[in-house]
């Protein structure tokens, strides 16, 4: 099975801080979080629920949450992925300076975790 280590090993160049930025994010917020491959992409999970996905493509990188229709997103940030799915998310990220501040991000993987833990 492939890792993180390798996803973003095979990911564009300009997606790879990206994806190492995000994921080193999710990885302080919460050390209980397990890192998996599925869909064919990095996926986060607590307790076997996911909380969080990357995707990256040639150009950019998606960020979703698993419950993201759930969250408040006080700073609108996240965009729907899909009308029937509940996932919600940040997308066409091109550079780490696209996304919000660390402690933005920070406050929403909180959220996510705090929604699973209830479900």
């Amino acid at each position: 099975m492939k890792t993180v280590d390798d996803y973003i090993a095979n990911s564009s160049e300009s997606t790879q801080p990206i994806i190492s930025h995000l994921r080193s994010l999710i990885n302080r917020t919460s050390p209980e979080i397990r890192e998996n491959i599925k869909w064919n992409a990095p996926s986060f999970e607590l307790n076997g629920k996911i909380i969080c996905n990357i995707m990256a493509f040639k150009k950019h990188v998606n960020f979703m949450f698993h419950q993201g229709k759930q969250l408040d997103d006080a700073k609108n940030l996240l965009e729907n992925i899909g009308e029937k799915s509940n996932m919600k998310g940040i997308k066409q990220i091109t550079k780490v300076s696209d996304l919000p501040a660390d402690k933005v991000l920070i406050e929403y993987i909180q959220k996510a975790i705090e929604i699973s833990k209830r479900q």
